[in-house]
């Protein structure tokens, strides 16, 4: 299997070292590939790490716009019926590019919004650990989120469109939120996927979400696998449970034999993109690599 394992900087900034040389040094005695960049509770000096990194085999494959680990995303007003709401989420795509040219990779992942809906919200976090998601209180949100769905979609399919014209040189590729309230899931991005056929746009699986959709919603995780995995440019790898996302490996419901088997047998290496809580000790980290060493990942 051509797999190649990296990462996310926001758990490497918390317990990796400090100094930019001694990180990398650390991400290669750990059977780390490079550094997956995205924005953590630690900021990070990205063009320091990439002047480190010039005598080393280290590689920085892609950059998420805004953290997994965020209940809300920074893209979550790009299907905002706000214009205001829609340029800040284009200013944090344009800062993930310039993060992306600056450590020389092309490849830039986003979560394409949320749908705006009337009234409060008192939880719509798939992540949350306190919150107790029943099927009743998980379709009356979704139920709300359906009314606005389409005109978010569209407003969605303009501005991907527009971020891809202003950044020719990136390749986007889209990815699941852990909002219920998220524009994405499977028939959203389908849709907007052929609505920009003429668009080379790529899917990011987030394995931990995918994961508690199915939990929460009943809704297979193979099906993105299934559906995009001829987009497939990369897998976030972390689990999923009521207690959480992005746990240790083998510690929830993701399948971990079924991600494997979208691996690529031959040709370019996929990245592979360990997502973690800050909370998960370093001490897990030789487990988490025989874990996913076993499967190939």
């Amino acid at each position: 299997m051509q797999a190649q394992r990296f990462l996310a900087s926001p758990w490497a900034g918390i317990h990796g070292p400090g100094d930019p040389r001694q990180l990398l040094v650390w991400l290669l005695e750990g059977r780390f590939a490079g550094l997956a960049a995205s924005p953590g509770p630690r900021p990070v000096h990205w063009q320091a790490l990439r002047d480190a990194a010039h005598d080393l085999p280290v590689r920085f494959p892609v950059v998420r716009v805004g953290s997994c680990l965020a209940q809300r995303s920074p893209t979550a007003g790009l299907a905002a019926a706000k214009e205001g709401e829609r340029e800040l989420a284009r200013r944090a795509v344009g800062q993930a590019v310039a993060t992306a040219r600056a450590l020389g990779s092309r490849l830039v992942v986003l979560e394409p919004g949320l749908v705006p809906v009337v009234g409060e919200v008192d939880a719509e976090d798939l992540g949350e650990p306190g919150t107790r998601w029943t099927p009743e209180r998980a379709q009356a949100l979704l139920a709300r989120r359906k009314v606005g769905r389409n005109a978010a979609l569209d407003r969605v399919c303009r501005e991907v469109f527009g971020l891809c014209r202003a950044y020719p040189d990136v390749h986007f590729c889209l990815t699941a939120g852990r909002s219920l309230l998220a524009v994405a899931d499977v028939a959203a991005l389908r849709d907007l996927y052929e609505d920009l056929g003429s668009l080379k746009i790529g899917y990011w699986h987030d394995a931990a979400v995918c994961a508690r959709r199915q939990q929460v919603l009943g809704e297979p995780q193979g099906e993105w696998l299934e559906t995009f995995g001829n987009r497939c440019a990369g897998i976030g790898l972390g689990d999923a449970s009521p207690d959480g996302l992005y746990l240790v490996p083998g510690a929830g419901g993701v399948d971990y034999a079924l991600l494997a088997s979208y691996v690529p047998r031959s040709g370019a290496a996929l990245p592979v993109v360990l997502d973690l809580d800050p909370a998960v000790p370093a001490s897990e980290l030789p487990g988490i690599r025989s874990f996913l060493a076993k499967h190939g990942l």
